[in-house]
């Protein structure tokens, strides 16, 4: 078959979950099918794919496409027409086209389309405040179009999924749209290491909307620390050139200062796996202080790093937030936490109960493998190339 895979969201040369998950299902797909991984940014190469990844993209295609302006509103002929054909290119003679998106779903032109949501970001014209604003019979009229259109380009996509249960409630409310589940894959191969009395997190270091909230682990490891007789903790993660970047970061290590903590970025993926190996909790807290129903976008959409650590034993003590909620059983695989006062409590209670750790560390390895990437290639083979 001729399929391609089309990233649509992003700038920059940033290779995030998204783009691996695209990635390596071109890889697995390489190998009996003709791949394009379709994307709008130049500097997403094979080359910038095989820094992030193990995966074989030898039979890989490339494929940049010049990203264009979304269909501006008028005459609703023309606005249709113009619609039909924004970003043909990237989907017009395949045979199969899987959308892995965030954004408004350009219409599929391939004999089989699928739609993979990520997060449903695209809010329809007719709910936006603008909208909301202009006359009764004004906004019967654009909803009717709108309504119109937005079912129109949805029956080009005849598989629909969002990646977890978050993303398939908040997909169905924005976007009316029922999907089934997709979880992403995840890597749960992992090294052997003698496990030791250490605290994890892992996440990019940035000021922008979407937040992995270090600061606030921190403060909450230096107020707990002296309860955790030689226990330390690990803050890593991503960090981009912006400068204000650079400066929580420096703020985040000089709040280290004193304590047994460690903060560095774009450190080595195999130094991120041994850590994963040695260490015994694991904390996340994005969407910590966020309004969930008002911006539900900044909670983690599912939590593939959260999965790599419960792979290599460590339990996870979470936000219950977003997609955490799909990963880990409150009370048999990790916690569920829904304050910095729970985080640190549970966090004691681990690391004072040897049999509860050594109990919940079991389990979470065995729920981490229903996420495994071989999973996701045998879910989406089924139901896509059959």
């Amino acid at each position: 078959m001729k399929v391609g895979l089309y990233i649509e969201h992003g700038v920059g040369n940033g290779v995030g979950g998204a783009e691996l998950m695209m990635a390596h299902l071109a890889s697995a797909w390489s190998r009996e099918h003709d791949v394009d991984l379709v994307h709008h940014r130049p500097p997403l190469t094979r080359d910038r794919f095989e820094l992030f990844s193990q995966d074989d993209f030898s039979r890989v295609n490339f494929r940049y496409v010049p990203r264009e302006k979304e269909p501006e509103s008028g005459n609703p002929l023309r606005r249709y027409s113009a619609a039909r054909n924004w970003h043909r290119g990237v989907s017009e003679g395949y045979d199969v086209f899987v959308n892995c998106t965030h954004w408004l779903p350009c219409f599929s032109h391939a004999r089989k389309g699928v739609l993979l949501v990520l997060f449903p970001f695209y809010v329809r014209p007719e709910e936006t405040p603008e909208i909301r604003k202009i006359p009764a019979w004004k906004r019967l009229r654009h909803g009717a179009y709108y309504g119109f259109e937005w079912q129109r380009r949805l029956e080009t996509y005849q598989h629909r999924y969002s990646i977890s249960e978050f993303s398939r409630d908040w997909t169905r409310r924005r976007w009316r749209l029922d999907t089934d589940v997709m979880y992403p894959p995840v890597d749960v191969e992992t090294m052997q290491r003698t496990k030791e009395p250490m605290i994890l997190s892992v996440g990019r270091f940035s000021t922008m909307a979407h937040t992995k909230k270090q600061m606030e682990m921190m403060s909450a490891f230096r107020d707990i620390y002296t309860s955790l007789s030689g226990w330390k903790y690990a803050s890593v993660g991503g960090l981009n050139a912006r400068t204000e970047n650079h400066d929580y970061f420096e703020r985040v290590r000089a709040a280290a200062d004193g304590y047994p903590a460690l903060v560095e970025a774009n450190i080595e993926r195999t130094k991120v796996k041994d850590l994963c190996a040695r260490a015994s909790i694991f904390w996340h807290a994005t969407g910590l202080g966020e309004d969930p129903d008002a911006h539900p976008e900044l909670a983690e959409h599912f939590g593939i790093a959260t999965v790599e650590a419960m792979a290599a034993g460590c339990v996870p003590v979470v936000i219950n937030r977003g997609g955490q909620a799909d990963i880990v059983r409150h009370g048999e695989t990790g916690f569920l936490w829904n304050t910095l006062d729970e985080l640190k409590e549970y966090t004691v209670k681990l690391a004072g109960d040897r049999d509860l750790w050594l109990r919940l560390s079991r389990a979470a390895r065995e729920r981490a493998a229903m996420f495994s990437r071989v999973r996701f290639v045998e879910r989406m083979t089924a139901s896509c190339l059959s």
